[in-house]
């Protein structure tokens, strides 16, 4: 459809002309959703309602295709906090083992193929491997973010080129990889900039740029609001703390597209990644809900759990550490939504909020154009990470979703689960 005509009319004011059209309908011809354009001239697309049925839709399987990692045995089969894996042509997986720092390669047997790379800090090591994307050709890139450098390796796990990332503005630093879109790494980067005086602050900045992995040229996408958090200063002193359920933005790449979203309202924009320019939105009208005592208090449970855990310290002593972060600052409402993903398909898959009492729902998808299909579900134990922007990669093929999961006795396996389109 396209823009129609105003009459022209003396003595009154236009209103911005927007365009409404039906999206698409359910099987009962309701509609679905709009779609309209801004005055920007970008197609602006709200869903209401998904598209599937009850019995419609489509489904991840319950039993995995392939399944790599034990508690005990073989030590290549021995995982030690995984960040990772991509699927080859030949249907073979490489993941990225960022407690050895590793490169490992497996086939559609399970059967181990080869190790690469390492720990340190010399060609084809890594010291914080914190990401793995697959490039044409089934090539290989790595990040680390403690050397801040990426490398690339074929697909026998030879290191091909090395890269330090050295960016080209002053006062910003590279923060961590976002995703592959041809022969670009998508990268994203803290703008740092002054730091503000104190209290709730939207610092650092996020500048989200590609690198080119061919000539090392970054190349600016666009700047976002960083993550919520607060700033206190003790004398010469000052510390920048977590914010509780504090916003901020999202990320998912695709080729060509980056999607964006801050938790703080539903609102996606996907961007060119050639250009900058937003090519569509994808709008819900869903106020982010109050934040509760009860989320609280599972909040501060779930602080309590972690240091325990991963602290050392008696839960005696975590509890009396959780006395004073009762009286942290915390935002009023909670974030509208986890995180966010592109699969193969340019499809938008919206990982609701959880957390904080908060049970794990299903993935919302939603078409490229916007239409909300519906809801798809993933077997328990997919590991989300304690960060969404450092969780494990999920990714999500045609036919396929390959990720990270933990079995009943938090051992961490690399599984490839069907997925059913009918």
């Amino acid at each position: 459809m396209g823009r129609s005509r105003l009459p022209r009319c003396r003595g009154c004011l236009l209103p911005l002309l927007v365009v409404f059209v039906l999206q698409a309908c359910d099987s009962a011809g309701a509609p679905t959703g709009t779609l309209h354009w801004d005055s920007a001239g970008v197609a602006v697309a709200t869903p209401v309602e998904p598209l599937w049925g009850p019995d419609e839709g489509w489904t991840v399987g319950e039993e995995p295709l392939l399944e790599i990692g034990t508690a005990i045995g073989d030590p290549d089969y021995l995982l030690d906090d995984v960040i990772g894996a991509v699927r080859l042509s030949s249907g073979d997986i490489v993941l990225a083992d960022g407690g050895s720092g590793e490169l490992r390669r497996y086939d559609r047997n399970e059967t181990f193929v080869w190790r690469a790379a390492g720990a340190g800090e010399g060609p084809g090591e890594h010291q914080f491997l914190s990401f793995l994307g697959l490039l044409a050709g089934d090539s290989l890139v790595t990040y680390d973010i403690r050397l801040r450098r990426v490398q690339i390796f074929d697909a026998e796990g030879e290191l091909v080129r090395t890269l330090p990332v050295e960016p080209p503005w002053r006062g910003s630093w590279p923060r961590s990889a976002v995703g592959v879109s041809g022969r670009r790494l998508i990268m994203n980067f803290a703008d740092g900039g002054d730091m503000p005086e104190g209290g709730v602050v939207r610092w650092p900045g996020i500048r989200i740029a590609t690198l080119d992995l061919s000539g090392g040229t970054i190349k600016v996408v666009s700047d976002f609001p960083g993550q919520e958090g607060v700033i206190r200063r003790y004398g010469k002193s000052v510390a920048h703390i977590d914010y509780d359920f504090g916003k901020g933005p999202r990320f998912a790449v695709a080729p060509g597209t980056l999607a964006a979203v801050d938790t703080e309202a539903y609102q996606i924009r996907l961007f060119s990644l050639e250009d900058g320019r937003i090519a569509r939105i994808l709008h819900r009208d869903i106020a982010p809900p109050p934040v509760t005592t009860a989320h609280v208090d599972a909040e501060i449970e779930k602080y309590i759990e972690t240091n325990v855990l991963y602290g050392g310290v008696s839960r005696e002593q975590a509890e009396d550490m959780a006395r004073s972060r009762r009286e942290d600052p915390r935002a009023p409402t909670l974030p509208v939504l986890r995180s966010i993903r592109l699969d193969a398909g340019g499809n938008l898959w919206v990982e609701p909020f959880f957390g904080a009492g908060i049970d794990i729902g299903p993935f919302e998808v939603f078409a490229a154009d916007g239409t909300w299909l519906g809801s798809v579900s993933v077997p328990g134990g997919l590991e989300r990470g304690f960060i969404p922007d450092f969780a494990p990669g999920l990714e999500i093929g045609d036919d396929y979703i390959l990720g990270v999961w933990r079995d009943a006795q938090d051992i961490q396996q690399v599984r490839l689960y069907p997925l059913d389109k009918p």
